[in-house]
């Protein structure tokens, strides 16, 4: 019996483990499977392979594979739906590409805590190419700063060149002027990575570079367009994606119709046949491929009506814009559409034929009204929704709330009694709570205090060794001098040690005060006057008045200032008197409504007709150090100089 009851016991162990490892087994072949078919997708998205359907089903089949285990497999089934999505292949419309993102997004973030973080950036990087082609900016910029936040720890080459390229790229397609020259500058930083790795290696990034490069120059400097599509033609032949060739050739033709070419003042009709060249074989790119599904199509429509309504063939602009309006009405996009129905509309004002133009032209008005008032109604939809939702829940609280009542009346008598007998356990344990609170809350408060003690410390340290430092360099500055016989370069290194002495005695001054964050004004600014006047020995001769009231400022703001001032009275000590002329200098530095800061630097002497005389470097950063404190300044010379700033705080 004993050996019968070991032998099923061992049996089921077994089969147990078989189970285990068949169920294993099943899922790695599922995987290795997917991937294969997913590669499979991929190689028909390429040309000249190229075929929509076959890619679909393979992405299809890849999916399935997965989709019975996907617990397992989250990041295989969001990586397949992020390249279903991919904005640049145009295997979708749009909404269709925002719906396969918001599929591949809930796979996304059911991948357990150990995220792959690229993964997760580029499909944000993507929904909000998306959502920003479809016009929801809101929801687009909010997709594309979480992918930045994501983006903070990459530190590669390759990922820090990835990153500027889509920043240049979105700032571009996202259209506002300020984005402009952010724009422009990341594109250029991001081309720099690319090019030294090659068009061979990165053809596809190149390409959106070079597409975005275009399209900011576009009506505002052909020739810098020409030279980026010259450089996109070399491209070409090492993408794989037949939407790269389409798009070149069709923004090519759109440019020849519109601008002319280097060296040409106007349009010659055979760059208008040129245009018209380049604008067909992009549609016959799409149609030999199959791409029904892109707007370069309707684009392409709407500009050979351009060119038929630019050489007065009425009729075969009309068609074209009547095409172009009917593909994008069939891809979703309402806005182009209402823009083709304004443009047939012209079409037929300009051939004469004002009853279609009013036709067309009420069509465009009442498109436009229509989209507003979607807008309008989908606002006042979301409102009610979310009303219905409240109605709902509040019935259900009411509901909950009758419920509570009944049971709480049922047993309100055995509450009761317990509440008598818990009351004092309670009120004891929170007396003990609070005792061991009030400790902990004391201790806290005693360690928090030692250890800001610690900091202001550490923080006058730092001040006396950058103020030792700072000696350091000023006696090296005046050793360097000593060994030197030219007078201008001399001065210059004594301008320079004066600039180092008036930075050191903030530091000084900040080692010796209790309040590490601000420095007494009055005592540095009489501290920085004596000892520039000490360098200049003009004891005797200079009368120094100090008109500085008492107050403290902030280190930030306190060194600026001492920099200018430090300007201001060298300079008046080595041009404002004659040789052994006597003088008076007076100094004003007053806090106006906590809101003002006035500084003004008065001499009697010859006057002048600069702010600032000698090699201009000293003006050079006092208007530096103006405009960095958000200040004014003002000069009047008469009966000496007398220089005025004001600064905002």
């Amino acid at each position: 019996m004993n050996k019968i009851l070991v032998y099923l016991l061992l049996t089921i162990i077994c089969n147990g483990y078989a189970q285990h490892y068949s169920e294993e087994a099943t899922s790695d072949s599922s995987l290795q499977w997917s991937k294969k078919y997913q590669n499979k997708a991929l190689y028909f998205l390429k040309i000249p392979q190229y075929n929509r359907d076959s890619s679909a089903y393979y992405f299809e089949k890849a999916t399935k594979l997965v989709q019975s285990n996907s617990e397992a497999h989250y990041e295989q089934l969001a990586t397949i739906y992020l390249q279903k999505a991919d904005v640049l292949t145009c295997n979708y419309t749009l909404s269709q590409l925002d719906s396969l993102s918001r599929i591949g997004w809930y796979y996304l973030k059911k991948i357990p805590v150990q995220q792959n973080k690229l993964l997760e950036y580029d499909f944000l990087i993507n929904w909000a190419s998306i959502k920003l082609e479809l016009g929801e900016h809101k929801k687009s910029l909010l997709l594309f700063s979480n992918a930045l936040r994501l983006a903070e720890d990459f530190k590669s080459p390759e990922l820090v060149a990835k990153i500027l390229m889509n920043k240049g790229v979105y700032y571009e397609r996202y259209q506002l002027v300020e984005e402009e020259k952010l724009s422009l500058e990341n594109l250029y930083k991001s081309l720099s990575y690319y090019q030294k790795w090659g068009e061979s290696k990165k053809p596809t990034a190149l390409f959106s570079i070079y597409r975005s490069i275009i399209s900011y120059h576009t009506d505002k400097n052909s020739d810098s367009v020409y030279y980026y599509f010259d450089k996109m033609k070399r491209v070409l032949k090492y993408s794989k994606n037949p939407i790269v060739p389409a798009w070149y050739y069709v923004c090519l033709g759109r440019e020849l119709i519109t601008s002319p070419v280097a060296g040409q003042k106007t349009i010659s009709q055979k760059q208008y046949d040129e245009g018209k060249k380049n604008i067909i074989k992009a549609l016959n790119i799409l149609e030999h491929y199959k791409i029904k599904t892109s707007s370069i199509t309707a684009y392409g429509y709407g500009l050979l009506a351009d060119l038929y309504l630019h050489n007065k063939q009425y009729d075969l602009a009309i068609g074209y814009y009547v095409k172009s309006r009917n593909d994008y009405l069939r891809l979703k996009n309402l806005s182009a559409a209402e823009s083709m129905t304004q443009y047939i509309g012209q079409a037929y004002q300009l051939k004469g034929d004002l009853a279609n133009a009013l036709i067309y032209f009420k069509q465009y008005y009442l498109l436009s009204s229509i989209f507003q008032k979607e807008k309008n109604e989908r606002g006042l939809r979301e409102n009610e929704l979310q009303i219905n939702l409240l109605q709902q829940e509040k019935k259900l609280i009411q509901k909950q709330k009758q419920q509570t009542i009944y049971i709480i009346a049922l047993l309100t008598i055995v509450i009761l009694l317990i509440w008598f007998y818990r009351n004092y356990q309670l009120k004891q344990k929170s007396n003990q709570q609070l005792a061991a609170l009030n400790n902990d809350l004391a201790n806290k408060n005693n360690l928090l205090d030692k250890k800001n003690a610690e900091n202001e410390l550490l923080l006058k340290e730092i001040h006396h060794r950058v103020k030792n430092n700072l000696l350091v360099i000023s006696s090296l500055l005046e050793l360097q001098s000593e060994q030197i016989d030219d007078p201008k370069i001399k001065e210059a290194i004594k301008d320079g040690q004066n600039r180092v002495n008036s930075i050191g005695i903030v530091h000084r001054k900040l080692y010796q005060y209790d309040n590490v964050g601000f420095i007494d004004m009055k005592e540095y600014v009489m501290s920085l006057s004596e000892s520039i006047l000490g360098g200049f020995g003009t004891e005797g001769l200079i009368n120094l008045e100090l008109q500085v009231e008492k107050f403290d400022l902030e280190i930030d703001t306190a060194i600026p200032v001492g920099l200018i001032i430090n300007e201001l009275l060298t300079n008046a000590l080595k041009y404002a008197f004659r040789p052994g002329e006597k003088g008076t200098i007076i100094i004003k530095l007053v806090r106006q409504n906590n809101a003002l800061l006035h500084l003004q630097v008065a001499d009697n002497g010859i006057g002048k007709s600069d702010a600032i005389q000698g090699t201009g470097f000293g003006g050079q950063l006092i208007a530096l150090l103006t405009n960095q404190l958000n200040g004014r300044m003002k000069e009047v010379i008469q009966n000496g100089t007398t220089i005025s700033f004001d600064f905002k705080l």
